[in-house]
């Protein structure tokens, strides 16, 4: 147990550093093999994953998709538009959820705190519309960031940006929480 732990930890760090590790692969290593381990990531992930089967397909699609990438020659394509593929899994599982309760968002809420009542569930689904639509805009920046091409701005949005902005949601939702909870 205590090594998929482990393995589980690496692999969300690895996730997290991902933008940081293309730009300096790209600039060191041809973009096939820069993105072997990517792919290996993603292949990892969708085996040991305790997300559910949705989830864990979904990174299994990841690997594919950049093995097919490796293959046609596009490596460079496929790094780049990684942040995109990425944000539009996650819009994809936060918009299904939407559509056939629990939300995501709600499923957390269960995990940490119990049973919710019917006010909790109703904000749980405010908080997992508010996250699609941030998937939504950052996924059409990274877009934006991956046709320009340019791997100094790529680098800029994708690995720190977009990491910030999501830091202050879930900081901005964090205190909005406890003033909902403190005005029961």
């Amino acid at each position: 147990m205590r090594v998929k732990g482990l393995l589980s930890a690496a692999l969300k760090v690895s996730l997290l550093l991902y933008p940081v590790y293309v730009w300096w692969a790209i600039n060191h290593w041809h973009p096939a093999t820069a993105l072997l381990p990517i792919a290996s990531i993603a292949l990892l992930k969708s085996f040991t994953g305790d997300a559910g089967l949705a989830s864990r397909g979904f990174f299994l699609l990841t690997c594919l998709g950049l093995v097919l990438a490796m293959l046609l020659g596009q490596s460079e394509h496929a790094m780049l538009y990684y942040p995109v593929w990425m944000n539009a899994g996650m819009l994809s599982l936060f918009g299904y959820s939407l559509r056939y309760p629990p939300t995501v968002v709600e499923r957390i809420a269960k995990l940490m705190d119990g049973e919710l009542d019917e006010k909790a569930i109703a904000y749980t689904r405010k908080v997992t519309q508010v996250w699609c639509v941030f998937f939504l805009l950052n996924g059409s920046i990274a877009f934006v960031t991956a046709v320009l091409g340019n791997w100094d701005l790529w680098l800029l949005y994708n690995g720190l940006i977009a990491y910030v902005l999501m830091g202050l949601l879930m900081f901005i939702e964090w205190q909005v929480r406890r003033v909902v909870k403190t005005a029961k």
